[in-house]
């Protein structure tokens, strides 16, 4: 076997040896939550700040400063032009989550940082309307993209209010999608 694969293996083993003590406790939550998305670059010209909803299930440890992250969103931002078009993303991504304080010292806000990747499809429900013919449709495609932000979260009990801005960006093949969802909701269960 090649040092060059040894080396790294051993090291991915060592930092889960490390690791997978601390998940072990790790506590699992579900997280909803709905608020803005606001369109960035070339997306703002044709489409106005719209809303987002979101479901996620995580899981973290309070001794351990990174935790892990599902979420699925859906984010709606309504056109600039009359009867032209309402963009609509689904979006289900993984992510890391790094808290930037010590939580078993039990602060009453967490900050944290958040990034991952993930699967969206934007979709296009277009209507256009004339003296007489009124014609609509919809467009749709899935496309692969990427996410990072920062939030804060404030432990009430067993749950957690969290408010968190990312920044998405979606490789299409024609316009990229850049959207940024300023979100507040609850999580159940950390």
């Amino acid at each position: 076997m090649r040092v060059s694969m040894v080396v790294p293996s051993l090291m991915l083993a060592a930092g889960a040896a490390t690791v997978a003590p601390s998940m072990a406790r790790a506590q699992v939550g579900l997280g909803i939550g709905g608020g803005f998305t606001f369109p960035v670059s070339s997306l703002s010209t044709t489409n106005k700040t719209g809303y987002n909803v979101l479901a996620n299930l995580s899981f973290r440890s309070d001794s351990f400063p990174l935790g892990f992250r599902i979420d699925g969103m859906f984010n709606s931002l309504p056109t600039k032009i009359t009867d032209a078009r309402t963009l609509q993303v689904w979006t289900v991504n993984a992510n890391l989550v790094a808290n930037l304080v010590n939580q078993q010292t039990k602060p009453p806000v967490v900050p944290y940082l958040i990034a991952g990747i993930g699967w969206y499809n934007d979709k296009y429900h277009v209507r256009t309307s004339g003296s007489t013919v009124i014609l609509s449709g919809n467009t749709s495609e899935n496309d692969f993209g990427i996410n990072a932000g920062a939030g804060l979260r404030i432990p009430l009990g067993n749950s957690s209010l969290f408010a968190e801005g990312r920044y998405h960006y979606v490789f299409t093949p024609r316009q990229r999608l850049q959207m940024i969802p300023v979100t507040f909701g609850i999580t159940f269960g950390n």
